[in-house]
């Protein structure tokens, strides 16, 4: 059988479930911005070692002068020709 509450009862019973339901919906909020605010600091993270790196990688392809090691191409040296034979 269903108990049956006065209005006064009912309206408390209703105030203290929503009371409890914002409680919980506020919990999940709180919980979600830690979680956001935590990817944010994982994805800095990242983008500081990723730039670090290419400081690194940068640093070691320079010469100690602080010049970029130059790539040198020489020039096609011509192909050797062999002494014309003695006509005698």
């Amino acid at each position: 059988m269903a108990r049956e509450y006065t209005k006064e009862a009912q309206q408390e019973l209703m105030e203290r479930s929503l009371r409890n339901v914002r409680g919980l919906v506020e919990k999940i909020e709180a919980e979600e911005a830690a979680r956001r605010r935590a990817h944010k600091w994982i994805i800095a993270a990242i983008v500081a070692i990723a730039l670090l790196l290419v400081g690194v990688i940068a640093l070691t392809l320079r010469k100690p002068d602080g010049r970029a090691v130059p790539v040198v191409i020489s020039p096609e040296k011509p192909a050797a020709t062999s002494p014309a034979p003695d006509k005698r």
